[in-house]
């Protein structure tokens, strides 16, 4: 491989008929009992493997398991007439756009406006077809009681209705909820196997722009089980399942153990149905604290994985098959203990720069640590769409007024288009 990391290991979930092996890392006994099932995307024990495993994985929708949905595993014939309906009634639940910030006010009157992005070049492939929906999600508006979508088992989470929220731990045992500017995704109650809940969009993404995802860091496991463990999942998936049974994805996972230990994993999925093996690219010890992840993948061979702005994972020989364009999903699971993590936001991002334009000449645009003088009417602050987003106050020194114009504090991501309104 180009890459300078190599593949720690093939792993896959635990599909209950492949026995593990004995375990005797980060305190877990050879003599713990196995999960019964593993019904989510993510097996944490699997990081403490001394050998390479691959097994089946238990086939589960990281979306809406509605009728429509597992149709397809028994009709594969009816999946495509099926699939029209579930967009269709996906399109009427999805509305409008998670509510974002759409200005920033500032002194003297002045906003800087948000400007939409492009329609996705797919067009209506999914949902509602658009960026617009998953870019520059900072959960800024309080969420109300999750609500059922009609038809469905999923949840949706308002006012962010182009996210569900679904997954094993069963409504009674889970939530997702807005609140203080974080979107808290828990399970209540510990489980004796593995239970998780996730959120992903109802529309989709092109394999062209970056995933971004901000999480507070998660917190300890506090209970002294040995076989415990708390994970927080950022991954992106084929958007496609619902007509090919496709599960295949990419995820990036951070598991907590009792006594602290934590570890940072990088990986895909490929397969079709019950016939998938997760595979984990890269693992490394971690420490608590904030995440910043950003993904950037063709969803065939090339990959790259950022934390908190420095590269984690690179490859450009891989195969994956997940077909773009894709979904993004944040999900929390847990074994033998309660968990919550907390995300701070999520953007789907095109393009790389910050721009704020219809700026007077001579103006200067400061914004973190760079200060850039407008040229052409608009000032550029450079960077990747894997750079991490800059929260904080942009200032605009405009010639002939006294005071630089202060604007609130918000959350910048890459590929952010403002256009400058003075005051009056």
């Amino acid at each position: 491989m180009p890459h300078s990391e190599q593949p720690d290991e093939d792993c896959g979930r635990d599909g209950g008929s492949v026995p593990e092996p004995p375990r005797s890392r980060a305190g877990i006994s050879p003599k713990d009992p196995d999960p019964p099932e593993r019904i989510e995307s993510w097996d944490p024990v699997d990081d403490q493997m001394e050998s390479a495993v691959r097994r089946q994985v238990q086939w589960n929708w990281h979306g809406r398991p509605s009728w429509g949905r597992k149709a397809v595993a028994v009709f594969p014939l009816v999946a495509v007439v099926l699939a029209v309906g579930l967009i269709v009634h996906t399109t009427v639940e999805a509305q409008g756009a998670i509510d974002q910030v759409q200005s920033v006010l500032g002194t003297g009157g002045a906003t800087l406006l948000l400007s939409a992005p492009p329609q996705s070049s797919n067009g209506s492939s999914a949902g509602t077809g658009q960026t617009s929906d998953y870019r520059d999600v900072t959960f800024s508006q309080p969420s109300g009681t999750n609500q059922p979508i009609q038809g469905s088992t999923s949840l949706a989470v308002p006012p962010y209705v182009g996210w569900e929220a679904n997954g094993s731990a069963g409504a009674d045992n889970a939530f997702a909820v807005v609140n203080g500017g974080l979107l808290h995704v828990g399970v209540r109650r510990p489980t004796p196997d593995y239970r998780g809940w996730f959120l992903t969009t109802t529309g989709a993404t092109p394999d062209t722009c970056a995933f971004q995802f901000s999480a507070a860091s998660p917190p300890p496991v506090t209970v002294s089980t040995a076989g415990a463990v708390g994970e927080l999942v950022m991954a992106v998936q084929t958007s496609n399942t619902v007509a090919t049974g496709d599960i295949n994805y990419v995820v990036v996972a951070e598991n907590v153990y009792p006594g602290g230990q934590r570890s940072l994993v990088a990986g895909y999925s490929l397969g079709h149905l019950s016939h998938a093996s997760e595979h984990i690219l890269k693992r490394a010890p971690w420490a608590p604290g904030p995440l910043q992840v950003a993904i950037e993948t063709n969803g065939e061979n090339s990959l790259g994985v950022w934390v908190n702005g420095a590269l984690f994972f690179s490859a450009t020989d891989l195969h994956m098959g997940i077909v773009p364009p894709l979904e993004p999903y944040l999900e929390v699971q847990a074994r033998q203990t309660a968990y919550t993590v907390s995300f701070s936001g999520y953007s789907s991002v095109c393009q790389s720069n910050i721009v704020v334009s219809n700026l007077p000449n001579g103006t200067v645009a400061t914004l973190g640590q760079q200060s850039i003088a407008a040229q052409n009417g608009s000032a550029v602050f450079p960077g990747g769409m894997a750079s991490p987003p800059v929260t904080g106050v942009l200032t605009l020194t405009v010639p002939g007024t006294t005071h630089p114009i202060r604007f609130d504090p918000h959350t910048y991501w890459p590929g952010d288009r403002l256009s400058f309104a003075p005051g009056t």
